[in-house]
């Protein structure tokens, strides 16, 4: 019986263990390989012998035998899959293989370490890269053959003609969109579900190396990598808002742009002029971007969400520590934070520090990456583009302490929080068909009608105490309180603005926010125009609401009783504020901030403008300094009312 394979030492700065599988006839018969070792310096262009393989580890446990030169060693069952399909029936295959050719085990961490750290350049020189999505299956081959559809759009079209390729490729995922109605139609959801579109290590194996050299592959289906970049451009131009396409491409294609960038010639002017002003690729990389974009990808080992970029950085040319897997996770997430302000010279990842779920142990100016963090369409996500502008024209500055566990950063304490009341609830579940997300359940009429029901109660028992905090004292700007409560509930965005005056929208909504709970239900029913009298309703709202439920058995209608002139100031709020709460100060400003969080906030918390920020912070402070809460809206600072006329008058914020 083989005894445990074990790796021979490795010799050189750039040498590799490359894997020779033998041929075998049957697909069912027994792996078996040999490693050898080659050094990369050998391929000055880039241009080595080996298939590089680029699979998900799918958090299965290494149980599947493969006989290696005089010993055995595990691989998981996905891996397994993957060799039997790659192997030949006559000739040996030369693959390189991380969980074979880097010694896994503890007493390997230092080449583990080094390894890791050539992974770019062993898959920027693979002759190809195989991308193994799994075994295939009827839905995963129709998937394919819509997603070839749509990119032979563009076949024959030279560079020259971009803007007639890109409407071909927009009518294409039109037509395919016009035939799905809901998330479970979506034809090309069982590709981009499978899991290798959603782990870590796959990022850079696919975008590191050449475009022209990178396969996908199911079972026996085999299709150039180009056909899934050239598809998500085409769903991302039309706006196609089914499936987890985005989720599965945004961040390779974002990568692709960078690296296009730098390897074709042309190819950076394209991305800079791109006919479709919504598109975003460019060749201008910022590395707080990479951070935020890989977020939501999945990693066995949380050192994992960061080490995985090490070979994309390098050829990006960002400087970056190598890996080192005896670090303590905080260290290494603290050092992908200094790395990425230093290189993009702004502050900006620290808007992405707030999530739900992060560990206590991270400095608090340190984002968790093991966590997904805000996504863009969540309201407490932060808001940029030049909107708002509390440090005035202030310029980004920083330091770190000497320690590197202290970011200290130029600003000005403003106010402290002296109360806040409870924030508005969650309503995704509402919305979960505007996002593609819809099931059965939510789209029960009844369902829907219910969940109406009950988030509008609870929205009106929490907005009717924002109203009555505004009104605590007069307004420190000198507007109207009421004019500043309802610039706040949209966080003063312009066109929202426009929208609560028209038809006197924010007014009516005002006023109706004043009703007792048995006369907005008496209005609702006049409303409806119930004939006769309206009859005498129970006390409690909920006994009322079954009352109307009593006398309504549509649900539609009962929807619609609920959303009067008044609501359509209310879906702006929820848009904006929802999982907020609403805090006030000790100087009578307000403003609206994430909650919950895992620190909440809490009175005697500091509303501080920093240097090249956009947007307050809100500050604990410690014996040490702060700690870093989230980042906040507080309105008549946001436009650098606060922020102070000389220099001199700015003071250091240590955060710890």
């Amino acid at each position: 019986m083989p005894h445990q394979y074990c790796h021979f030492t490795l010799h050189g700065p750039h040498t590799i263990r490359v894997l020779h599988l033998r041929p075998a006839s049957d697909l069912s018969a027994p792996i078996q390989c040999s490693l050898k070792a080659v050094s990369l310096d050998d391929y000055p262009k880039w241009q080595a012998h080996y298939t590089a393989l680029s699979y998900s580890w799918d958090a299965q446990s290494p149980s599947c035998k493969v006989d290696c030169d005089n010993g055995s060693l595990l691989v998981t069952p996905n891996c397994d899959a993957a060799m039997r399909r790659l192997r030949d029936t006559r000739d040996e295959k030369i693959l390189w293989i991380d969980s074979i050719c880097i010694d896994q085990t503890e007493a390997g961490m230092k080449e583990r370490n080094h390894q890791v750290a050539l992974m770019g350049e062993i898959y920027k020189s693979a002759a190809r890269v195989v991308v193994w999505l799994g075994e295939s299956n009827s839905r995963v081959e129709n998937a394919v053959k819509s997603l070839v559809h749509i990119a032979e759009a563009t076949k024959g079209m030279g560079l020259h003609q971009r803007r007639e390729s890109q409407q071909a490729l927009r009518d294409r995922v039109r037509d395919m969109a016009s035939r799905v109605t809901r998330a479970s139609e979506d034809p090309l959801d069982p590709l981009f579900g499978c899991s290798w579109f959603h782990r870590m290590w796959t990022i850079q194996e696919v975008t590191l190396c050449f475009f022209d050299r990178a396969w996908v592959r199911c079972g026996s289906l085999e299709i150039p990598w180009a056909i899934l970049i050239i598809g998500a451009d085409a769903l991302k131009s039309q706006g196609y808002k089914w499936g987890r396409w985005k989720a599965a491409m945004s961040t390779q294609r974002q990568l692709f742009a960078y690296l296009a960038g730098r390897r074709i010639e042309g190819a950076k002017v394209l991305f800079d002029n791109q006919p479709d002003p919504s598109d975003d690729l460019h060749n201008d990389p910022l590395m707080f971007s990479i951070l935020i974009n890989i977020r939501d990808k999945q990693a066995t080992n949380p050192k994992d969400k960061i080490f995985a970029l090490y070979g994309l950085l390098a050829e990006l040319e960002i400087p970056f520590p190598s890996p080192d897997y005896a670090l303590p996770i905080e260290d290494v997430y603290r050092e992908a934070v200094i790395a990425s302000i230093e290189y993009d010279k702004n502050l900006y990842i620290l808007y992405h520090v707030p999530s739900d779920r992060r560990r206590a142990s991270l400095a608090s100016w340190v984002p968790d990456w093991a966590e997904c963090g805000f996504e863009p369409d969540d309201p407490r996500y932060a808001v940029l583009r030049d909107r708002f502008a509390a440090s005035g024209p202030g310029v980004p500055r920083w330091r770190f302490s000497e320690d590197r566990t202290r970011l200290i950063l130029s600003g000005t304490i403003i106010d402290e929080v002296i109360c806040h009341m409870d924030p508005l609830p969650d309503i995704s579940r509402l919305t979960a068909r505007n996002r593609g997300q819809a099931t059965d359940e939510t789209e029960n009429p009844d369902i829907k009608a219910a969940n109406f029901i009950e988030i509008n109660k609870q929205c009106r028992t929490v907005l009717k105490t924002w109203i009555e905090m505004s009104q605590w004292a007069d307004y420190p700007t000198g507007e109207d309180a009421k004019a500043a409560l309802q610039r706040t509930l949209v966080n003063d965005q312009s066109e929202n603005n426009a929208q609560a005056s028209e038809n006197d929208a924010f007014n009516k909504w005002y006023e109706a926010m004043q009703l007792s709970d048995l006369d907005m239900v008496e209005r609702l029913l006049r409303k409806q125009g119930f004939g006769g009298e309206i009859p005498t309703l129970p006390g409690p709202r909920e006994a009322a609401l079954r009352a109307i439920r009593e006398r309504v058995t549509d649900a539609s209608l009962i929807m619609e009783m609920l959303q009067p002139d008044p609501m359509s100031f209310q879906s702006m709020v929820l848009a904006f504020s929802q999982k907020k709460c609403l805090f006030y100060t000790q100087n009578s400003y307000f403003g609206t901030a994430a909650d919950p969080l895992p620190e909440r906030i809490q009175p005697g918390d500091k509303i501080a403008a920093v240097s090249g920020l956009e947007l307050p912070l809100l500050l604990r402070p410690v014996e040490e300094g702060y700690r870093l809460v989230t980042h906040v809206y507080v309105h008549g600072i946001m436009y650098g009312e606060a922020w102070p006329e000389r220099e001199e008058e700015l003071e250091e914020i240590v955060l710890v």
